[in-house]
């Protein structure tokens, strides 16, 4: 992989750096702020997400976690957010739209939307891009991440990174359908919040 363009961007959260990085697998975006080389960059794999980015759905976090982990990285003035286009745990956006009619009209998690659907799991993400764009980067090994994905986890670790800690991102203001999301995320994906 390499990085084909960067450049930087201002921010509510100031300047970040911006690279987009492309391999025969996939492409992905960073953004990052600081030295990340030092020990102890901020870490955060994220995952396109349309509606709650663009649109602030409350069926989920996304947008939330997204300003959070910029307004933190800006405050310790060192991190990176990975930005890839694995929309909907990486059905696609047509596909997330039909799981997501279907947790509407039958009332379900997304764990049993995707079911319906015929999907034999609930997430088909791969981060090897996201993994490449860090040794892109230079990212030091030990890093202080966001990610309650125990999949994020373990991919993390396979490739020779620390996790020196896991931080959290305060769920107070998100509603109650975003806070049943997380809910089935721990009780049904193993994540961790």
């Amino acid at each position: 992989m390499t990085i084909v363009a960067s450049t930087i961007i201002k921010t509510e959260f100031g300047n970040f750096k911006v690279c987009f990085h492309e391999t025969e697998k996939g492409s992905c975006v960073s953004f990052s702020q600081g030295d990340l080389s030092k020990d102890n960059p901020i870490v955060r794999f994220h995952s396109a997400c349309l509606f709650g980015e663009i649109f602030h759905s409350l069926h989920c976090d996304c947008h939330h976690q997204l300003t959070e982990t910029m307004a933190l990285i800006h405050k310790n003035k060192c991190g990176v957010i990975i930005y890839s286009y694995q929309e909907g745990r990486g059905i696609g956006l047509k596909k997330k739209i039909e799981a997501m009619e279907i947790q509407r009209m039958e009332n379900c998690d997304t764990v049993e939307a995707f079911k319906k659907l015929g999907f034999g799991k609930s997430d088909f993400r791969d981060y090897e891009t996201e993994i490449q764009a860090l040794k892109d980067l230079k990212v030091a090994k030990k890093i202080q991440s966001f990610s309650g994905n125990p999949v994020k986890d373990k991919v993390l670790k396979k490739a020779g990174f620390t996790i020196t800690e896991i931080l959290n991102i305060d769920d107070k203001n998100l509603s109650q359908i975003a806070k049943e999301e997380i809910k089935t995320k721990i009780e049904k994906m193993g994540y961790k919040y």
